[in-house]
């Protein structure tokens, strides 16, 4: 098990190695809610953890566009 562990636009992230599986994995919490993350390398592992926080990011610039919308109707 690592002490490592990865930051990106303001998130943390765990970083964790099987060695009987030499597999990475980890996670990283948000708003409450568990995301996990793995790959065959460092690299990999890094890159699937930038993905998901990426993703929650324009996820949730989605969702104030819409909301900034929904204002603009009432």
């Amino acid at each position: 098990m690592s002490e490592e562990i990865f930051e990106y636009e303001g998130y943390t992230g765990s970083v964790n190695y099987d060695r009987k599986a030499d597999y990475y994995t980890g996670e990283v919490t948000i708003d409450g809610r568990i995301y996990t993350y793995e790959g065959d390398s460092l690299e990999e592992l890094r890159e699937d953890f930038e993905d998901i926080i990426d993703s929650i990011i324009a996820f949730d610039e989605m969702g104030d566009d819409e909301d900034s919308e929904e204002d603009e109707d009432l």
